[in-house]
């Protein structure tokens, strides 16, 4: 079945929008958060849902590599809301060895099995369309952002060549790289095609520091096509997450709830609780006032979560991972709501460093 992928652009604030994708009759409101991580092993899609999850993420290397593709996704997996996939070629080339970097792909050998693999951008595209993707990326070579300037231009002018020369390799969101150089991310810029839904921002880490993302990204808006998507391929902490989304971020990807989870915190508004600190022993308060994620409506104490992590316990850990995904979620559907009315809160810009505008 031919999917056909729309972006409409609801509302506008400043660089922010909100908007609605469509695709295969699944629909997101952006801006929103692609999720990754331990969250898509650790729960049911049922359990994401109820916290506000609505896109999650796959790897399509991680399928190619196996050679026994499952078909689409959506039904292995039982997912019923968007299906974003990623090509994995920033995980073959960390596999290669420098000769292995090739003109028309990458060479490797697979950690599992040992074996050389040839990975190509008609390849990820073709494993992408057959795991049943809402939204693909296209292959991209790839580049470190603090690269030598020459290694980052080498990377955007084969990038643009690939994408130039087959337009549908490009994926629904076409990879835009090179580092931190305008003249580099301008050569792979122009050569997105016109009929790509969206852009992915590529080679964004979290190492990179956040004025520093600030600063690429307000270059790239002022340049994109303010028509298609913008997609950050990331995942970073909450400075990270709130900097891009009101530096006009559509989608941005996220393992930030489980990550803390793990880590046996919980997000309470801009903040941190350490759960495992003794302090919170005999606090018998839920994690958050009216919150209404699953923890916080099923009574769950904070001293219950406390013994449950003391004691090793890993529903500690779930309790605290429904709690951030509910959490994150809010946060972006309440960033939706002031967009609309065309007003961002006043902490949550001092919170990524902004200044009132």
């Amino acid at each position: 079945m031919r999917k056909k992928v729309t972006f409409q652009i609801n509302h506008r604030y400043q660089e922010m929008r909100t908007g609605t994708v469509m695709v295969n009759g699944r629909q997101l409101a952006t801006p929103a958060i692609v999720q990754t991580g331990s969250a898509l092993t650790t729960l049911t899609p049922a359990e994401l849902e109820a916290c506000g999850v609505r896109a999650i993420k796959q790897d399509a290397i991680d399928y190619w590599r196996i050679g026994n593709h499952p078909g689409d996704l959506h039904d292995l997996l039982d997912w019923p809301g968007i299906l974003v996939t990623a090509s994995g070629a920033d995980q073959a080339y960390r596999w290669a060895k420098p000769r292995g970097r090739k003109q028309d792909g990458v060479s490797f050998h697979d950690p599992a099995s040992g074996q050389l693999k040839f990975y190509t951008p008609q390849a990820a595209q073709v494993i992408q369309q057959e795991l049943g993707a809402d939204l693909s990326q296209g292959f991209a070579r790839d580049d470190d952002y603090f690269a030598p300037v020459d290694d980052l231009h080498a990377a955007a002018e084969q990038t643009a060549g690939w994408v130039t020369a087959q337009p549908k390799v490009a994926g629904d969101l076409a990879p835009l790289v090179g580092g931190g150089l305008l003249r580099a991310r301008q050569v792979s810029l122009a050569a997105v095609p016109a009929g790509a839904v969206g852009y992915s921002i590529l080679g964004v880490t979290p190492d990179v520091p956040v004025t520093e993302q600030g600063r690429l990204l307000a270059e790239l808006v002022g340049m994109m096509d303010a028509t298609k998507l913008r997609y950050l391929p990331t995942s970073g902490d909450l400075h990270q997450l709130v900097g891009m989304l009101l530096g006009g971020v559509d989608l941005i990807d996220s393992d930030l709830a489980g990550r803390e989870a793990a880590m046996g915190n919980a997000l309470v508004g801009f903040e941190r609780l350490h759960l495992d600190r003794d302090r919170f022993a005999d606090d018998d308060r839920l994690l958050a006032d009216r919150c209404g994620c699953p923890t916080c409506r099923a009574g769950v104490s904070r001293a219950m979560i406390h013994h449950l992590l003391t004691t090793g316990q890993p529903v500690g850990e779930r309790y605290l991972l429904f709690h951030n995904l509910f959490t994150i979620n809010q946060l972006l559907a309440q960033l939706r709501s002031m967009i609309t009315a065309g007003q961002v809160a006043t902490d949550l810009r001092k919170f990524a460093g902004q200044r009132d505008q």
